[in-house]
């Protein structure tokens, strides 16, 4: 009986540090940015690819074309005059949740996070700092934050940025 007790206890153990060392990836994470003072500028990225290691890094890589508008003239806009897709193909974010240890990954939950890291956007490095939740349901991930950024920091101008979005909240969630 003894050893079939310590035998199933070795096994919940074993069980909790091969979670505690899994990495989660998803390819359909979901970027989303709106302009502050004209709603109208909104765009979604559905192909977003995210990895949440064990260790608390997080990352978040994708396509600028994969950016969409419900207008399709703004999407051209976007992608030739401001954000240069040709020349600046891709987006990222490399980060570190700072506060990783607070997430229970054995207990259904929601969990506030802190994030802090790199973003790249038009080929510019910028700092970023977010609050966000990682949400706990049976052992998998999902995670999500909201955070304001100026265009302007990543080197993008023009007439439109100047005068109507400058600064554009983003959304980011990512199902693991």
């Amino acid at each position: 009986m003894k050893k079939i007790f310590a035998l199933l206890c070795l096994t919940i153990f074993i069980g909790n540090i091969a979670q505690a060392q899994r990495a989660f990836e998803t390819k359909n994470a979901t970027v989303r940015f709106i302009a502050l003072d004209d709603k109208d500028i909104e765009a979604v990225n559905r192909e977003a690819t995210s990895r949440l290691e064990a260790n608390g890094v997080l990352t978040f890589n994708m396509a600028a074309t994969g950016f969409h508008f419900d207008i399709k003239k703004m999407e051209e806009h976007f992608n030739s005059d401001y954000i240069e897709s040709k020349k600046f193909p891709r987006v990222t974010f490399n980060g570190q949740i700072t506060n990783f240890n607070t997430v229970n990954f054995t207990k259904n939950g929601k969990y506030p996070v802190n994030v802090t890291g790199t973003m790249q956007v038009h080929g510019v490095n910028k700092a970023i700092q977010a609050n966000g939740f990682v949400e706990i349901i049976n052992g998998v991930p999902k995670a999500s934050a909201q955070f304001t950024v100026r265009l302007k920091d990543f080197g993008m101008d023009g007439i439109l940025i100047s005068f109507v979005a400058d600064k554009v909240n983003v959304e980011v969630s990512a199902s693991y």
